[in-house]
């Protein structure tokens, strides 16, 4: 009852494989053309998004640059009151960011104080 069944013995049957049929050279041709003729219309879209960057834009942009920092610390300093370091990592990233100070300048910093306790003198 509760063992195992005998495995059924396998049929010699050869076992039928339906036919796929793979499209023709001419169809893959006229693909790939087709494809190319789609990426050229892509790029020239692209090109011409580039070279209409308007002015409201580009202002947009700096007013989001000078404004964003400002929010993280805002929020940071919100949220301290609930959760401490998370107010406390926002409002670092905050000022990090209007300092202008980026990661690579902070590992630069670890590494010459690290340098500067290995010296070998």
């Amino acid at each position: 009852m509760f063992g195992r069944q005998p495995k059924e013995e396998n049929s010699t049957d050869n076992i039928e494989v339906p036919d796929i049929m793979f499209p023709s050279e001419s169809e893959l041709e006229e693909a790939s053309q087709d494809d190319t003729e789609l990426s050229k219309i892509t790029n020239r879209q692209e090109s011409s998004i580039d070279e209409e960057n308007p002015e409201v834009v580009t202002i947009v942009e700096r007013i989001s640059a000078i404004v964003s920092p400002y929010f993280i610390v805002v929020v940071g300093l919100i949220l301290s009151d609930d959760n401490f370091w998370l107010g406390l990592l926002l409002i670092a990233v905050g000022i990090l960011s209007l300092l202008k100070i980026s990661l690579t300048d902070i590992v630069g910093l670890f590494i010459e104080i690290k340098e500067g306790f290995t010296s070998d003198d």
